[in-house]
C-alpha cells in the first residue's frame, strides 16, 4: 500500500505532512518537505518536476526510496558508517 507522506494545495499554499513522519530519519522528513514545496513550482510529476528535485536535493531518489522501503512502524533510526541511515532492528537482525 502507497503511503500519503503529504500534501501541497498551490491556490492556498498550505501543505501538510502525514503526522507518522515524525517517527523517520531526518533525512526522509526533509525530503518530503522538498518534494511539497517543488509542488508549489511544479504540479505534477513530470519531467519538469524531476529536474527541479534534482537541483534542489540531488539525493532525492535514495531518501524517496529509503522512506518508501521503510515499514510504517515507530522506528529508532542510527548513521551508519557511510552516512546513511538504517534502522536498529534490521542492524541487530
Amino acid at each position: 500500500m502507497k503511503t500519503k507522506w503529504g500534501s501541497c494545495n498551490r491556490e492556498t499554499g498550505h501543505i501538510r505532512f502525514n503526522l507518522e513522519l515524525a517517527k523517520k530519519h531526518p533525512r526522509c522528513l526533509e525530503y518530503i518537505v522538498v518534494h511539497e514545496m517543488t509542488h508549489l513550482l511544479e504540479r505534477g510529476h513530470g519531467e519538469r518536476f524531476t529536474k527541479l528535485m534534482d537541483g534542489f536535493m540531488p539525493d532525492w531518489r535514495s531518501r524517496r526510496d529509503e522512506l518508501n522501503g521503510a515499514p510504517l512502524a515507530d522506528e529508532r533510526w542510527v548513521e551508519t558508517t557511510n552516512g546513511c541511515a538504517a534502522d536498529v532492528k534490521r542492524l541487530r537482525g
